[in-house]
């Protein structure tokens, strides 16, 4: 049996109404020599079963079931597993568009790429909400000394950046050469945004990347059911355990040392807005929500992670929330993002 082209790792847990829809998409895909491995991570509804059918009903596609470990693992056991000549990741209650691996396949080939990545659309109830270009389409960089400064910015935004949006780093808009994922070891963590650290590791031993204009990857952005069951203080510790390893891989850094630190430190400042807002949008408490946003003041991430970085250079709004916050002022931070979202929803 020949290579496949292309294998599509799909990790799957409690996404029942959404797999036959994110599988059907895969096969219709007209670059048709892929493999497709469903990865069931011990989900506990009925889509082991699904993926068992489909696997019963086309040959390219395999089921593989594994007790829970997290995304992070179920994508490590597709790569395990992977016998194609280039590796793409979809998400299991998302879809894509018919000619996606076909296109970037095509690129692949043509510039001898590790990797090549597109640009994805939101979707809300089947529609398209928005589209994401990649900032680099149409670009090619090779090389250690045109990959790196833009593996840099997978760190965060500078001081003086004027992009609002924080750099693409999601996975699933990519395809990464299989031999080059293995031959330097390039695995997910168990972690939280694991496909930033996948990336900084990728691009760190890249020859050449490719960027295309093709947005066939459709990201749902449905609403996603309320956290208040699940949340807890551990949450915060998944943030500062994200923000701890940024740091440390920034630190080991030659290439921009002080620079790559400085861009952690934004990054930083942008886990303890989006911490805070998973915490005043959650189902708890005011009392709670008082609480964990007093934790989240004082906390390493919210204090010595972010000390140093010129507060006066973010967008007012995001200003005036930093110096709420770094003020342990619970009630302003808790208003400003009710505002926010309020805001949001008139504007849409």
């Amino acid at each position: 049996m020949n290579q496949p082209k292309v294998s599509i790792v799909v990790p799957i847990y409690n996404v029942e109404p959404y797999l036959r829809e994110c599988v059907d998409s895969l096969l219709a895909q007209t670059l048709e020599d892929i493999e497709i491995l469903l990865v069931d991570d011990g989900s506990p509804d009925r889509c082991g079963e699904i993926a068992d059918e489909y696997a019963r009903r086309d040959s390219r596609i395999t089921a593989i079931h594994q007790k829970n470990a997290g995304l992070g693992p179920a994508r490590n056991t597709g790569i395990a597993h992977a016998t194609g000549e280039y590796v793409g990741f979809v998400d299991s209650d998302d879809w894509i568009k018919p000619m996606m691996f076909e296109r970037l396949y095509a690129a692949a080939l043509q510039y001898r790429a590790d990797i090549v990545v597109g640009g994805h659309r939101d979707m809300v109830r089947g529609k398209d909400c928005r589209t994401y270009r990649h900032p680099l389409a149409g670009r090619v960089l090779e090389g250690a000394d045109q990959i790196m400064p833009v593996r840099n910015r997978l760190f965060g935004h500078l001081p003086e950046d004027k992009e609002v949006e924080a750099f693409p780093m999601r996975v699933w808009t990519s395809i990464y050469r299989n031999a080059f994922l293995r031959e330097n070891e390039i695995q997910f963590e168990e972690i939280l945004s694991e496909d930033t650290i996948f990336n900084l590791s990728a691009y760190k031993y890249a020859s050449v990347i490719a960027f295309t204009d093709d947005t066939d990857y459709c990201y749902r952005m449905e609403e996603h059911p309320s956290i208040t069951k699940t949340f807890s203080s551990k949450k915060l510790a998944r943030h500062e355990d994200f923000v701890d390893m940024l740091g440390r891989m920034a630190e080991k850094e030659c290439f921009q040392h002080e620079q790559c630190l400085m861009r952690v430190k934004r990054t930083a400042i942008e886990y303890c807005r989006i911490y805070a807002g998973l915490v005043v949008n959650s189902g708890l408490s005011l009392q709670a929500k008082r609480k964990y946003l007093h934790e989240l003041s004082k906390s390493k991430m919210c204090t010595e992670k972010c000390d140093g970085y010129p507060i006066s250079t973010l967008p007012k709004q995001q200003r005036i929330f930093q110096k709420a916050l770094s003020q342990s002022n619970e009630w302003e931070v808790l208003i400003l993002i009710q505002l926010r979202r309020l805001l949001k929803i008139i504007w849409n």
